[in-house]
């Protein structure tokens, strides 16, 4: 009994969608032959939330390579699209510290970027990282400040999800009269909105509120309207839990028939959507009503089933945390390449404006020289200008970097900084490039136009004997 229990545990593992395998195919032929920056860095984008769901890893360093070539492009768009995926993959692999860190970086570009709808999303994200933790005080906070920007700038879709989130997170910590009052103004608004996939979700939420508080009869009938809900949106996690919800009403109303019957749908359903802890959940349940029913064969076949099954948990948490630790070091190793990358860049621009600083000098003495050689007054006029202009140059060149950062690379602020400094400059390069062009000139006229002294002293003694 125990290897055909571990078959179906193997079968189950081993089941993948064929769809989810089309679009992943489908995105990574898009990136082969995507040459565009931007192009690329929304195909990596795009395929790394394909793999989210079954290879975390994957998105993961996908999303990382968008990040870096986003940056590079300053594209910041992209930057919080790939930092949103890396701390989705983080939390999938179980590094919350991980995933809040890079959640915190998006934060910082969406308040940047000024779009309160970002904000509110990754506060929503945040209050639902810290709800998987089971740091329920913390989890309200985020998903209250996530509900304030909502409710504030009117954002109705976003709302759904404030309100579902808040109230799941109460109901995860008990507490139960907070998780109602909010799950009831989602699904109303829900079903105003007519978001099926929100309201089936709410009502499966609803009869688990019920459940916990003891109003089984009002639990039954969320369960049962959520149901066409559920299926109907594909939302088969949901749904086996809704499933599971009735088993065990019927029960606690001693139905075995039916307790049997909900709970072997909810094994199936879980079992063959790869959810794992479900699929536990529901064969506990069902070895507990056999036993209760005195059906020991049954009994004992879904202990065997459950006993597989957290074998697999367990050997998938092993595999995941070696898997963990060599995607750390992968994405370690590429932040080491990145810094190292960007460190050169930073050397190579550092040595081109040094070189630029010495070379004004030396330009500025090759003037100074050319002017004591025969030359014409209009190439002494040429240097001098590309002297002066080269220095001006130089300091837009030193400001535009910290002009860049304080405005956040808007090109409007830059334009605007950047035309009041020329006009404090112009009219000093002016006034410098007059009185330098003129010295010039002055320094070649006297060099190769002075008379010679001894013209002079025969013309003053011709001038005295006359």
């Amino acid at each position: 009994m125990k290897s055909f229990s571990l078959l179906i545990v193997l079968a189950m593992i081993s089941a993948l969608l064929f769809s989810q395998n089309r679009q992943v195919d489908s995105l990574r032929t898009v990136l082969e032959n995507e040459k565009a920056d931007t192009g690329r860095i929304i195909a990596m984008y795009q395929l790394s939330r394909a793999y989210q769901a079954s290879k975390p890893d994957s998105a993961l360093l996908l999303a990382q390579d968008a990040y870096y070539l986003a940056k590079n492009k300053r594209f910041i768009k992209g930057e919080s699209w790939a930092l949103n995926q890396m701390a989705l993959a983080f939390t999938s692999i179980g590094n919350f510290p991980r995933a809040l860190e890079y959640y915190i970086q998006q934060l910082k570009i969406e308040e940047k970027r000024d779009y309160p709808d970002n904000i509110a999303s990754v506060y929503l994200n945040i209050a639902l990282l810290y709800n998987t933790a089971r740091e329920y005080d913390k989890a309200i906070v985020y998903a209250k400040r996530a509900d304030s920007i909502i409710n504030t700038n009117g954002f109705e879709e976003l709302s759904l999800y404030s309100l579902l989130n808040i109230g799941e997170i109460f109901e995860k910590n008990d507490v139960l009269d907070s998780a109602l009052i909010y799950t009831k103004k989602c699904y109303a608004k829900s079903t105003l909105a007519g978001n099926d996939i929100i309201t089936g979700t709410a009502l499966n939420n609803l009869g688990n509120i019920y459940f916990k508080s003891g109003n089984l009869l009002e639990a039954f009938k969320s369960y049962k309207v959520a149901l066409p809900y559920l299926e109907a949106s594909g939302d088969y996690n949901n749904y086996a839990e809704c499933m599971l919800g009735l088993a065990r009403i019927f029960q606690h109303n001693t139905r075995y028939d039916s307790a049997i019957y909900y709970g072997k749908k909810s094994f199936a359903i879980s079992s063959g959507n790869q959810f794992l802890v479900k699929a536990l959940d529901a064969s506990i349940f069902l070895s507990k009503v056999y036993k209760t029913q005195k059906n020991t064969d049954s009994a004992f076949a879904y202990q065997e089933i459950m006993i597989g099954i957290q074998d697999s948990i367990d050997s998938r948490q092993k595999i995941k945390e070696v898997q963990n630790l060599t995607t750390e070091e992968e994405v370690r190793q590429k932040e080491i390449a990145q810094q190292k990358k960007e460190e050169l860049k930073e050397r190579k621009q550092k040595l081109q404006l040094l070189l630029i600083g010495i070379a004004i000098p030396i330009f500025f003495l090759g003037s100074v020289f050319i002017s004591r050689k025969k030359v014409h007054k209009r190439i002494i006029e040429f240097s001098g200008i590309i002297s002066i202009l080269l220095f001006f140059e130089y300091i837009t060149l030193l400001l535009h970097p910290f002009i860049a950062e304080k405005s956040n690379h808007s090109p409007f602020i830059e334009i605007i900084v950047f035309v009041a400094i020329a006009a404090i400059i112009t009219p000093s390069h002016h006034r410098i490039q007059h009185w330098l062009i003129n010295k010039l000139t002055e320094l070649n006229y006297l060099k190769h136009h002075k008379p010679a002294p001894k013209q002079e002293e025969k013309i003053n003694a011709d001038e005295v004997e006359s």
